[in-house]
C-alpha cells in the first residue's frame, strides 16, 4: 500500500488515472486531453503500469491505456474514484476526453458518409462473400435478427429475403438511406427497421433477437467488449451472435484508409469477451479474406438458456 500511495502522490498521475477510468486512450490522446507533454505522460504511465493501476495494449505502432486490475479491488476502487473526482481539473479533463472520443466518432462517421454507395467496390480487407456465406450457414430463416454496423446493407438485404424481421444499425444515416432504397428495389423494405446509432451506445430491446450479426464492425469501435455485451443483452435465451472481423494484423494503413480503431483480434480475445457476456462459444474459425494476408476471424456464440 505504501508503494501505491507513493505513486499516487502526483497530480499528473491522478489526472491520467481519471482519464483512463473514463475511456481507453492512446498516449497521443492523453497528451491532447490533459495538455501535457508526451514525455511527461509517458514518464508517469510507467509507474502506474508497474503497480497495475493501468494496463496497456499495442495496436501496431500505437499503445492504448486503460484501467488496470487494481481498479477492480473492492476496497481500493471507491477510495480512488472519490479522490479522482475531487481533482481540481476533473471537470475540464472529462470534457476534453469527451472531445477526444467525439473526434474518433466523427472520423469514423466522415469516412462512412464519404464512401456511401461505393463501399462494396472498395473491397474492405476482411470482406468477401466466402466469409459471409460461412457465417450465414448458421441459419436464420423466419427469425428476428439484427445487423450491427450494417454499412451498405449487403448482409441485411440477404437476411431480409427470408428472415422475419431485420434491424439495421449504423452510425451513418447516408448508409441507412442507401439500404432502404435497395430494400425497396427487391421488395423487402417491409421487413427492415433502421436505427442510426453508434454501436458503443446502442440500446437493443432486451431478449428480443434470435440472432445478431456483427460483421466487420468491431474493429471500428473503441470498446468491442462492450458492444458484444450489449448484443448479448438483446438476444433471447438460445439466441446466437455471429461475429465476422479481421484476424490480428500489423497493417497500419487500415487506420487511415478504413478508419480502423483495432488492427483485428486474436481468437482468444473474442473467446474471452463472449464468455464474459454470458455466451457459450459454438465455433471460432479463421477464414480466408478478400486480401490474402488479411484473414477473417469468425466467432459464433449462443446465449445460455
Amino acid at each position: 500500500m505504501l508503494e501505491i500511495l507513493k505513486v499516487l502522490a502526483d497530480e499528473a498521475r491522478l489526472r491520467i488515472l481519471r482519464a483512463v477510468d473514463q475511456a481507453e486512450l492512446s498516449v497521443a490522446e492523453l497528451v491532447e486531453a490533459l495538455d501535457l507533454p508526451q514525455s511527461t505522460v509517458s514518464r508517469h504511465l510507467k509507474p502506474l503500469k508497474q503497480i497495475e493501476l493501468v494496463q496497456s495494449r499495442r495496436e501496431g505502432t500505437s499503445v492504448y491505456y486503460a484501467r488496470g486490475p487494481l481498479f477492480g479491488d473492492p476496497d481500493f476502487r471507491p477510495l480512488l474514484q472519490n479522490r479522482l473526482k475531487d481533482l481540481p481539473a476533473a471537470h475540464s479533463d472529462a470534457a476534453k476526453v469527451d472531445h477526444v472520443l467525439d473526434v474518433r466518432r466523427r472520423k469514423r462517421l466522415r469516412f462512412f458518409d464519404e464512401v456511401a454507395g461505393q463501399y462494396e467496390s472498395l473491397s474492405e480487407p476482411g470482406g468477401g462473400w466466402d466469409a459471409l456465406s460461412t457465417a450465414l450457414a448458421v441459419g436464420f430463416s423466419n427469425q428476428v435478427v439484427a445487423d450491427l454496423g450494417c454499412g451498405e446493407g449487403a448482409l441485411s438485404l440477404m437476411l431480409s429475403r427470408f428472415a422475419k424481421q431485420v434491424t439495421c444499425v449504423d452510425q451513418s444515416q447516408k448508409m441507412l438511406n442507401l439500404v432502404e432504397e435497395r430494400a425497396k428495389e427487391i421488395g423487402t423494405d417491409d421487413k427492415l427497421t433502421f436505427h442510426e446509432a453508434d454501436l458503443e451506445a446502442i440500446g437493443l430491446d432486451a431478449e428480443y433477437y434470435d440472432a445478431i450479426f456483427v460483421s466487420q464492425s468491431l474493429h471500428h469501435v473503441s470498446t468491442p467488449k462492450e458492444v458484444i455485451q450489449r448484443a448479448s443483452a438483446g438476444l433471447k435465451a438460445g439466441g446466437r451472435i455471429i461475429i465476422l472481423d479481421l484476424l490480428k494484423h500489423d497493417h497500419e494503413w487500415t487506420r487511415e484508409q478504413w478508419a480502423d480503431q483495432w488492427l483485428g483480434f486474436m481468437p482468444e480475445e473474442l473467446s474471452e469477451w463472449l464468455d464474459e457476456a454470458g455466451l457459450d462459444i459454438i465455433r471460432i474459425e479463421i477464414l480466408k479474406g478478400f486480401v490474402p494476408d488479411l484473414s477473417v476471424l469468425m466467432a459464433v456464440g449462443v446465449k445460455s438458456v
